[in-house]
């Protein structure tokens, strides 16, 4: 053999050595680099199929608050699937989908009592989501979370406020009930505020004096003492009072509490828009656009389906908080339940055509440039439905005289801004003075959801006293509400700013209270919650 060969047969001697050693090191390089990658997906489907479970959650929970699902579904959707999905990305060029549903855990519904006293339904779900990864099929998971979902009823409390709550009266005032502000409060009285509730909250601070120039009134603020039935005043002692946190539990014995002592913010109800063509408007029985009216989709006919006179447009009352004439339609109640004028009770003379699942809408759009659109509701002693309406606008609504007073059902209006006209309101005299415009004592059984101003400097919104707008004089005459007031947004139509001493109105004696009929079993129709969702345990396939 010569030399060449024998270096030949040398080299393969070596290569094959080299290959024996080496080959198992591909290999292990190949099978680490397949396992990363398999990691990097199931990692990277994982986080996606998490993120749809959230979806799923946030999903579920807006569509029990807008009543599209039942609180005590069994599965949503009904069939099927619903689906999260990723546009491209990084991880997943192509984008992803994952599948999600929403399943019944087993429990029943409870009723739980929060520390505050507030009343929940609290139910029991399960999140099922599935993903397969785009550029891997082999790589799938399947991801259960278990969700609290927690129901609270809004009109749960005689005031809850999202934003600051002012409260200034200058007449007397007695309020009683449960009042909440997800922010500050700031209380005082020219004469003499009375809150009748074992229940004043804040997440935020309670100042004794005005936002708007942080001066203090001149009257007393008497706040119950929890476990008695006396009173106790502020008499300056507030959230800048430096020994606040104890001298504020001394004194009302618990019954006065803020962020200092652990409030914090409570959910705030998921309200529908009161838009046209919005929640309320498309789940509306009873519709009135203008001074048309319909039923199920039905226009109704005067003198015909309902009494003459119904349904009225005018445009003869000027608001001179707004400065300018609205465009109103008025709706009378007891005629809309069938009862032309002279009919007594029990005896109708058409059909009955309030709501049949207790909502109304109503809204204008045709009001003219200088005016400005609302709605009024007349005629409103007595509801002739059982388990009550509510009536809900985009436009401001006036309650003219004693509403919901005879045989009290659950009712609400949800609306831009809510304004009161005594059972002595004229429209005739709308345009004149004080002097002619006289209000007599007048009661309504209500729960609102009304815009209000925000206050700034120097430049006071009115507070929970004037939430319900008036227009007369009412010296030394009361006004009694008996219902719920919360606050959400800004009025958007109803812009006028309230002035204190101005001649729009005088204040009256307000005696107001919350409607303690209400209940879990006795809301107004269409009452929003507050939902929320409290994950637990969840474990994957």
């Amino acid at each position: 053999m010569g030399k060449h060969s024998q270096v030949l047969v040398i080299a393969c001697i070596i290569l094959t050595a080299l290959l024996i050693v080496v080959s198992p090191l591909l290999v292990k390089n190949v099978n680490e680099s397949f396992l990363l990658r398999k990691q990097r997906r199931v990692s990277e489907l994982f986080y996606a199929v998490e993120g749809a479970v959230d979806d799923g959650i946030d999903q579920f929970v807006d569509a029990v608050a807008n009543f599209t699902v039942s609180a005590t579904t069994s599965r949503w959707p009904a069939a099927g699937t619903l689906s999260t999905n990723y546009t491209a990305s990084t991880a997943f060029p192509a984008g992803v989908a994952v599948s999600w549903y929403v399943d019944d855990e087993g429990s029943l519904q409870q009723t739980v009592t929060d520390p505050d006293g507030t009343q929940v339904l609290v139910k029991t779900f399960v999140v099922h989501a599935n993903g397969i990864h785009p550029d891997d099929a082999s790589v799938t998971l399947t991801m259960h979370q278990l969700v609290r979902c927690r129901l609270i009823y809004t009109f749960q409390h005689a005031v809850f406020y999202n934003d600051d709550l002012e409260i200034l009266p200058g007449p007397d005032m007695n309020f009683a009930g449960r009042i909440h502000s997800n922010e500050d409060i700031y209380m005082d009285s020219h004469n003499t505020l009375t809150v009748d509730s074992e229940y004043l909250r804040c997440a935020g601070d309670i100042y004794n004096y005005r936002k708007d120039n942080g001066a203090a009134l001149g009257g007393d603020v008497d706040i119950r003492v929890a476990g008695t039935t006396n009173y106790a005043v502020m008499n300056g002692l507030d959230s800048d009072d430096g020994n606040w946190m104890t001298e504020s539990q001394t004194r009302w014995n618990g019954t006065v509490q803020t962020g200092d002592h652990g409030v914090t913010p409570l959910s705030v109800p998921v309200v529908g828009s009161v838009q046209p063509g919005g929640y309320y408007h498309t789940n509306a029985d009873v519709v009135v656009i203008n001074d048309v009216i319909t039923q199920g989709g039905v226009t109704l006919t005067e003198g015909v389906d309902i009494p003459a006179g119904t349904i009225v447009t005018d445009t003869d009352f000027y608001n001179n908080r707004e400065s300018r004439y609205v465009r109103m339609t008025n709706i009378d109640m007891r005629r809309l339940a069938g009862y032309a004028p002279g009919d007594p009770d029990g005896s109708p003379s058409f059909p009955d055509h309030l709501p049949a699942n207790g909502l109304m809408y109503a809204t204008r759009d045709d009001a003219p440039a200088g005016q400005q659109p609302g709605i009024r509701l007349t005629n409103g002693e007595r509801i002739y439905r059982t388990g009550g309406v509510t009536v809900v606008s985009n436009d401001p609504v006036y309650i003219q005289g004693d509403f919901n007073t005879d045989q009290r059902q659950p009712s609400s209006v949800i609306c831009d801004a809510i304004n009161i006209l005594s059972n002595n309101w004229n429209d005739s005299t709308s345009t004149l003075g004080l002097g002619n415009r006289i209000a007599n004592e007048t009661m309504v059984n209500l729960a609102f959801i009304s815009g209000i101003d925000t206050t700034t400097a120097g430049n006071y919104n009115g507070g929970l006293e004037n939430y319900p707008r008036f227009h007369e004089n009412w010296s030394g005459v009361t006004f009694n509400i008996t219902g719920a007031f919360v606050e959400l947004w800004n009025s958007q139509i109803a812009q006028g700013q309230w002035n204190y001493g101005s001649p729009q109105y005088t204040a009256p004696r307000r005696d107001w209270s919350y409607d303690t009929s209400f209940g879990l079993n006795n809301m107004p129709p269409f009452t929003p919650w507050a939902v929320s969702a409290e994950k637990g345990a969840w474990w994957t396939d």
